[in-house]
């Protein structure tokens, strides 16, 4: 089945669990709200009609994606200088973000405890709040060493190369919520699976950033509107970024259970 093939099939799975859409819309909307409020300006996309992407949007996804000059409430850079609360360290912003990562944690991890699920067994909020409450320490760990190159750039900014690990470590979240297995074995899954399938990860990096480039000729009209047409944008975007979380996990699912299948029939033959 081609890439396409399963990105289309998992439009159903999502329908079942349509309301999981909510959480990126919320935290995209509720971040805007609370940067303007707090900064007191108003955010103005910058206007652009076509922007090409390349490699998947986040779990959950986020219209950061489309519009990269939408604000962060946190942590943002550009070449210029730092925007967002935390703009230098010190021991409050670093306490600041260690509760925003215990949160996110939580919610991230019963977002794709949730997309992970659906079209296997029914899922309610229940499953939400419990998956995200038996997954939040290994997807702290993980967002922390994702976090830590960004703090490296306050002390040079030349260290931003070493977020080049998040790439290393696109797969461990999938592992996280798919093997049941132990964190340190979910991390060794993930890079493996990235190392034996980079032609795999490749052709999916391009399908799906080409579909979300054209997403994008939507949302960037919209965003230029008004808040209700940056709404409207986040809510495509939580949609079709939902469908895409669902492909490339169920991807990772049926590759990795086939190439653990063929090391099983192997083993017996060299003892």
């Amino acid at each position: 089945m081609s890439i396409i093939d399963k990105f289309s099939e998992q439009f159903k799975a999502i329908h079942k669990v349509i309301w999981i859409i909510l959480l990126p819309i919320f935290l995209d909307i509720g971040e805007l709200h609370l940067y303007e409020r707090i900064f007191k300006t108003e955010y103005e996309p910058i206007s652009q009609l076509f922007n090409l992407k390349f490699g998947f949007i986040s779990a959950p996804p986020s219209i950061r994606y489309i519009l990269e000059d939408f604000p962060s409430l946190i942590f943002q850079y550009n070449p210029s200088n730092f925007r967002g609360v935390i703009n230098q360290i010190n021991l409050a912003n670093l306490l600041l973000l260690l509760s925003f990562v215990l949160v996110t944690s939580f919610l991230f991890g019963g977002y794709l405890s949730v997309i992970s699920q659906a079209g296997h067994k029914r899922v309610t909020f229940k499953d939400f709040l419990q998956d995200g409450n038996r997954v939040w320490f290994k997807f702290f760990i993980l967002n922390l060493l994702e976090v830590i190159p960004f703090l490296l750039m306050f002390i040079k900014k030349e260290y931003a190369y070493f977020s080049l690990v998040n790439f290393v470590l696109v797969y461990v979240q999938y592992s996280i919520v798919v093997d049941k297995v132990s964190l340190k074995e979910n991390f060794q899954f993930g890079i493996r699976f990235l190392s034996q399938n980079l032609r795999l990860t490749i052709k999916m990096a391009i399908s799906f950033g080409i579909l979300f480039s054209l997403v994008g000729i939507v949302i960037h009209p919209l965003a230029k509107m008004d808040l209700n047409g940056i709404v409207i944008g986040s809510v495509i975007t939580a949609y079709f970024g939902a469908v895409i979380n669902k492909a490339v996990l169920e991807i990772y699912r049926e590759v990795s259970q086939k190439q653990s299948e063929q090391i099983e029939e192997i083993t017996p033959k060299i003892e």
